[in-house]
């Protein structure tokens, strides 16, 4: 009787707590993911530079997060698209419930995960330092090029955050039209084979919008919007499922 009378944010609150549990497998793959992305930018480094003249040759590696990043925001797109499968969908039903609850729990979900994925990656970016620096010679450029303030690990944190959210979004909505209709699959596939062979397209030139940004109020802003659209899509469109069924 409680649960029949139970307001919209219990039950979201309900689902969330639900979700958070029975999804500790999507924080295991997070896990999994990072540390190797860690390991191979330990092993191999982010980019290199070589240069010589006569019996002198400088070889620079460059260690920093970005495969961290990549694989981060991999891993979002995946879980975003995971919750919007049918047996996720329909596991949700073990409540009183509607679709907009549920994409709401759902959407609670991705922000808390894309928290926790934000601090992981900045945490783990500057462990490849730390290794670095205990395990291998190092001279004092190495060792000064290591240190970050709190102030800059915030703002990487920040930032990395507001791009996972942006991912999660994105994926969230892709597998609700997939959801919808399983032509989508063939959409999108033709899409990211044709843009950039026909329209010169890539995922850089789509993310350039975002990647610009200089101000971090204004990128925020942005990526605000951007994902409350993707959102709000997703849950128009799960409506509609509703209404088909």
């Amino acid at each position: 009787m409680y649960l029949a009378n139970a307001n919209s944010s219990e039950i979201v609150k309900r689902q969330y707590f639900f979700k958070l549990r029975a999804f500790i497998g999507s924080f295991v793959a997070l896990m999994f993911v990072q540390w190797m992305a860690l390991g191979l930018t330990i092993l191999s480094g982010s980019g290199m530079m070589a240069t010589s003249s006569g019996d002198l040759s400088i070889k620079v590696t460059y260690f920093d997060g970005n495969s961290l990043i990549m694989f981060t925001l991999m891993w979002a797109f995946v879980t975003g698209i995971t919750l919007t499968t049918k047996q996720t969908r329909y596991g949700d039903f073990a409540f009183v419930t509607n679709r907009f609850t549920s994409n709401l729990s759902n959407i609670a979900f991705l922000l808390t995960a894309s928290l926790i994925a934000g601090v992981t990656s900045m945490m783990a970016s500057n462990l490849v330092r730390v290794i670095k620096i205990f395990f291998n010679n190092t001279d004092i450029f190495l060792q000064y090029s290591s240190s970050i303030t709190i102030f800059e690990l915030t703002i990487g944190i920040l930032a990395t955050t507001l791009y996972t959210i942006l991912i999660a979004a994105i994926g969230y909505f892709i597998g609700m039209l997939v959801q919808l209709s399983k032509l989508f699959i063939i959409i999108f596939a033709g899409l990211f084979i044709a843009l950039p062979i026909i329209f010169g397209v890539t995922m850089e030139n789509v993310l350039f919008f975002f990647n610009k940004e200089t101000s971090l109020f204004i990128f925020t802003i942005k990526v605000v919007i951007t994902s409350l659209v993707l959102f709000a899509g997703a849950i128009l469109i799960s409506n509609r499922m509703e209404v088909r069924r």
